[in-house]
């Protein structure tokens, strides 16, 4: 396959309004739009988190043993992987969903020739259920999956228009970064993403894009604006 290759680490929240905070479908049928125009000269690979139901790490107020509440985390992104799959399916993508562990419904069983079967096709890849593994982030799960794509970036799109030195949400003065190397960012121990994702990223030499999925166009600005967002190099 000629294409790029993007690893795209999607935010869950894409099914939820930002506005209602009630269950949509607009978003992820405008990032389907999106891959579809873009797929002749870019291939993507997409992790899902499970932020619209459930997050492992953050979302234990029922006080559940961690590594429980981890699982429930990564049950979650199969179902957002599942509502993804079928969305790409409507709008005529040929889609291949892949589970981190073994969920018949949710799509086939990661492995690395379930991966090369669906490049070899040119199959999108929805990769849900983690690692398989409490305590591993999705951020850590679309490193991993870049490489088994061999993609060339990891783009990750949430609700934020880039990286912070704080939470802006939060942190009123928080500065914003136009491009920043992985090693400043552990060094200055920034949490726009998980640092073991970032490690991962830089030992593989793998540079990252970070945006705002909301925003509209924003794969198609991704691509077109080299400004858009920030991006997070491997290089010091």
């Amino acid at each position: 396959m000629s294409k790029k290759r993007i690893l795209l680490k999607l935010t869950g929240a894409i099914f939820i309004d930002p506005e209602t905070k009630k269950l949509t479908r607009t978003y992820a049928d405008h990032v389907a739009q999106q891959i579809k125009s873009l797929r002749e000269e870019y291939y993507f690979g997409i992790v899902i988190g499970g932020g619209s139901f459930f997050r492992g790490g953050r979302d234990n107020s029922i006080g559940l043993r961690e590594n429980i509440a981890h699982t429930v985390g990564m049950i979650a992104t199969t179902m957002n992987g599942l509502m993804l799959y079928d969305i790409l399916h409507q709008h005529k993508i040929d889609v291949c969903s892949v589970c981190g562990f073994e969920f018949p419904l949710g799509g086939r069983t990661i492995s690395q020739q379930t991966i090369d079967q669906a490049l070899q096709n040119n199959q999108t890849l929805v990769f849900s259920g983690g690692t398989g593994n409490p305590f591993v982030s999705t951020d850590t799960n679309a490193v991993i999956r870049a490489q088994q794509i061999g993609a060339s970036e990891i783009w990750k799109a949430s609700n934020i228009d880039g990286a912070y030195s704080a939470d802006p949400k939060k942190t009123k003065n928080a500065q914003r970064f136009d491009t920043i190397s992985i090693q400043e960012a552990l060094d200055k121990k920034l949490n726009f993403m998980d640092h073991t994702a970032l490690t991962m990223a830089k030992e593989a030499s793998l540079p990252l894009r970070l945006f705002n999925i909301f925003d509209k166009d924003a794969l198609v600005q991704t691509i077109k604006n080299k400004k858009y967002g920030t991006m997070i190099t491997p290089e010091k």
